[in-house]
C-alpha cells in the first residue's frame, strides 16, 4: 500500500511546475533560518578560498560549518595529491594534529563522569611510577594541570618526534627533562603532558587510549573513517598527500608515524566526520538522542583555566586563555573556542561560538600553513554579519615578514659569529655515539669531509661556525620545523678529549648535554684483560679486576672505584670524573700506568709476581 502511494506522489509532483516544487520543498525543509541564512551568507564564498590556495601555496583544504547544530557546509577544495590532481572531498582525511587533544579531554571528562579520577587528581595516583625532574612537581602535579599545560615543562618536542622508542620508555624518560618554570607558574604549551594523561586513560579504563576514543566518541558519532596513524590512513583511497614549502617550492613531504605521543595529536579524520564532532560541542554534549558528557562536565572544559601570556595578535584577539583541551579568546566580542593543529605536512584549526551555536572546522594539506587560522576568521566574521576584515590578506603579509625576519636573522646570526677560527681537534676527534638520560643516542660521524649527526633517525650535516661550534646547515630529512642554523657545541674534558656535545632542542630549557661515549671496542672482555693485574704505587698495591664486564681498581681499605672507558687506553673514574687513569702499552702489555688527578700525576707499574 505505502509503495503505491509513494508512486502516486512522484506521477503528480512530476506534473506540478517547478516554481510549485520549490515551494513545497520548502514546506518540508526543516532547516533552521539561521542555518538557512548561513548558507546564503557563504554562496559567494568559493572565489576567496580558491584565491587563498594560490596566495599561500597550498594545494588543498576541507571546509566544514554546522549552524543550530545542523552542516550547512562539507566541502572539498584544491588538490589532495596535487601531482595527480586528484581533488579535496568531504571525505578526504587529513591529519589533525594537536586538535586531538580535545578528544583525549572529552575521554578524560568522561572518566570524571563516571566517578573514575577527578580534575584535581594527583597524577601520581592514577601513575605510581610517574616522575618529573623536581619532586615537589611529581607529587603535586594534577590532571587538570596536565590537560592545561602548567606542568613547568616546556615543549621539548624533539625527544619523542619520529623516536622509535615505547610509551613505557617514554613515560620513564620525561624525569629527565629540565623544566622551565614552576609547577603552574605559567602556561607552556606542549604535547608531553597530553601523552601522560593518555597513559592515565589506560591505566583507569584497563583499555588503551585508541580504544576508549573510539568507544566514547567514534562511536557514537559515526566517526568510522577517523584513524590514530599514518599506517591507517593510508588504506584509505581518499587520503591528503603531506606537503611542505622548502626553498619557494612546494614538495611533497614524508608521512611521519607520531603514534607514540598518541593522545597529543596522532589522529587523522576528514570534514564530513568532523562536523559530527563539532555538533556534539555545540549541542552540549548531546548527539542525536545520546548524551556522551554531562553538559556540566563539558563547561568544565570551554571555561578558561589559564591565562596564555604574551601580547594580543591582533585588536580584535585581545585575551587569549586556555581551557581544557580547547584555546580560549574573546574574537571581537563573542566567547570563541579554537585549537589548531599540526603536523608534518597538515595544518588545521577547530573553532566553535557556543553561545552562537556555530562551530567550524578547516583542514589543510600544507605543513605549518597559516591559512587555516585566517581563514576561519574570515568564516566567522561573514557568518556574524560583521564589518568585514580581509584577514586573508593580512596573513599574506604576515607570511611575508617572517620571511623577512628569518633573512634578517640570519644575517644578524652571522655577525656574531667569529671569523678565521679552526676546531680544536680533527673532524675523526668528534665522531662518536653520544647519549642523554632523556634524549637517548645521538650520533655524529665523518661523510665525504663533513660531520653528519643522526637524531631519532634524522641526519643532519654540520657545519663549522667557529671554535667547536658546528651549525646545521642542511637536512637530509624532511621535518616539521626546520632546525637550520642550530648550533651543537662540544667540549673537551681535562685532557683534552671531545667529552660532551651541547645542543639548544628545547629553548625554553638549558641546550640539552649529550655526553660521548666509548666505543663498543673499548668495552669488550678481550680489550678490558689486557690492563687486569696487581701495580704498585709508592709501595702501595692497586689490583685492576673486571666484575660483570666492567673494569674496578681494588685499593685495600677503599671502596671499588668503576673505571670506565673515555678513549683508547684510558679510563675515566665514576665517582671521580676528574681523574682519569691512562694505560701506556708497550708491546701489547702495559709498561705504566699514569693516575691523572686535579693537582697533579702520579705513576704506578705492573707489580712482579
Amino acid at each position: 500500500m505505502f509503495k503505491k502511494w509513494t508512486c502516486f506522489f512522484y506521477t503528480i509532483f512530476f506534473f506540478i511546475p517547478l516554481s510549485m516544487q520549490a515551494s513545497i520543498f520548502d514546506w518540508f525543509d526543516t532547516t533552521s533560518p539561521k542555518a538557512q541564512r548561513a548558507k546564503t551568507l557563504l554562496e559567494n564564498f568559493d572565489p576567496i578560498v580558491e584565491k587563498a590556495l594560490k596566495d599561500y601555496q597550498v594545494p588543498g583544504l576541507a571546509i566544514g560549518i554546522v549552524v543550530d547544530g545542523q552542516i550547512v557546509c562539507a566541502k572539498g577544495y584544491g588538490y589532495r595529491d596535487l601531482e595527480k590532481k586528484s581533488p579535496v572531498t568531504s571525505d578526504t582525511l587529513f591529519g589533525i594534529g594537536s586538535c586531538t587533544k580535545a578528544f583525549s579531554a572529552f575521554v578524560i571528562g568522561n572518566l570524571v563522569d563516571e566517578g573514575k579520577l577527578y580534575w584535581d587528581q594527583n597524577v601520581v595516583d592514577i601513575l605510581p611510577e610517574f616522575r618529573l625532574w623536581d619532586q615537589y612537581a611529581t607529587q603535586n602535579l594534577t590532571v587538570r594541570d596536565l590537560l592545561t599545560h602548567r606542568s613547568g615543562m616546556p615543549r621539548h618536542d624533539w625527544m619523542w618526534y619520529n623516536s622509535e622508542m615505547t610509551s613505557s620508555e617514554l613515560l620513564r624518560k620525561i624525569r629527565y627533562l629540565e623544566p622551565s618554570a614552576d609547577i603552574r607558574e605559567r602556561y607552556q604549551y606542549g604535547s608531553l603532558m597530553y601523552f601522560i594523561a593518555g597513559c592515565a586513560i589506560e591505566r583507569l579504563s584497563e583499555k588503551n587510549w585508541e580504544e576508549m576514543v573510539k568507544e566514547k566518541i567514534l562511536k557514537p558519532l559515526k566517526m568510522k573513517q577517523t584513524n590514530f596513524s599514518v599506517e591507517e590512513m593510508q588504506k584509505s583511497s581518499d587520503f591528503a598527500a603531506p606537503y611542505f614549502e622548502k626553498k619557494d617550492e612546494l614538495r611533497k613531504m614524508a608521512l611521519r608515524n607520531i603514534s607514540l605521543i598518541g593522545a597529543g595529536g596522532s589522529m587523522n579524520s576528514n570534514i564530513s566526520e568532523m562536523n559530527h564532532w563539532i555538533q556534539l560541542q555545540i549541542n552540549q554534549g548531546v548527539y542525536g538522542d545520546q548524551v556522551l558528557i554531562s553538559p556540566v562536565t563539558l563547561q568544565e572544559m570551554h571555561a578558561p583555566h589559564v591565562i596564555i601570556p604574551g601580547a594580543p595578535e591582533s585588536k580584535e584577539t585581545q585575551i587569549y586563555a586556555y581551557g581544557i583541551g580547547w584555546s580560549v579568546l574573546s574574537y571581537r566580542g563573542h566567547y570563541y573556542l579554537s585549537h589548531d593543529g599540526a603536523r608534518d605536512g597538515y595544518t588545521s584549526v577547530v573553532g566553535l561560538l557556543p553561545n552562537e551555536k556555530i562551530g567550524l572546522v578547516i583542514l589543510s594539506n600544507k605543513n605549518m600553513s597559516s591559512l587555516p587560522r585566517y581563514l576561519s576568521f574570515q568564516l566567522i566574521d561573514r557568518l556574524l554579519e560583521l564589518p568585514p576584515i580581509d584577514w586573508i590578506q593580512e596573513g599574506v603579509e604576515g607570511v611575508n615578514k617572517g620571511r623577512e625576519a628569518m633573512k634578517s636573522k640570519k644575517m644578524n646570526d652571522d655577525v656574531s659569529r667569529k671569523k678565521g677560527t679552526f676546531p680544536s681537534h680533527s673532524l675523526e676527534d668528534y665522531a662518536g655515539e653520544y647519549e642523554h638520560p632523556g634524549y637517548g643516542k645521538l650520533s655524529i660521524e665523518v661523510v665525504n669531509g663533513k660531520l653528519h649527526s643522526t637524531y631519532n633517525g634524522i641526519t643532519s650535516i654540520l657545519d663549522h661556525w667557529h671554535y667547536d661550534v658546528f651549525a646545521v646547515a642542511e637536512e637530509l630529512d624532511d621535518v616539521i620545523v626546520s632546525l637550520e642554523g642550530l648550533k651543537a657545541t662540544f667540549s673537551n674534558n681535562l685532557n683534552g678529549d671531545i667529552e660532551q656535545v651541547s645542543i639548544p632542542y628545547e629553548p625554553q630549557s638549558s641546550p640539552i648535554v649529550f655526553k660521548k661515549k666509548p666505543t663498543h671496542l673499548l668495552s669488550t672482555l678481550s680489550y678490558l684483560r689486557q690492563f687486569t693485574g696487581p701495580y704498585e704505587i709508592y709501595g702501595y698495591t692497586v689490583e685492576i679486576i673486571i666484575r660483570d664486564q666492567v673494569l674496578f681498581a681494588v685499593i685495600p681499605g677503599q671502596p671499588l672505584y668503576e673505571l670506565v672507558p673515555s678513549a683508547e687506553n684510558e679510563f675515566t673514574v665514576k665517582s671521580m670524573t676528574s681523574s682519569t687513569v691512562r694505560f701506556l702499552m708497550e708491546g701489547g702489555k702495559v709498561k705504566e700506568v699514569l693516575l691523572i688527578q686535579p693537582y697533579g700525576a702520579f705513576t704506578a707499574t705492573p707489580k712482579k709476581l
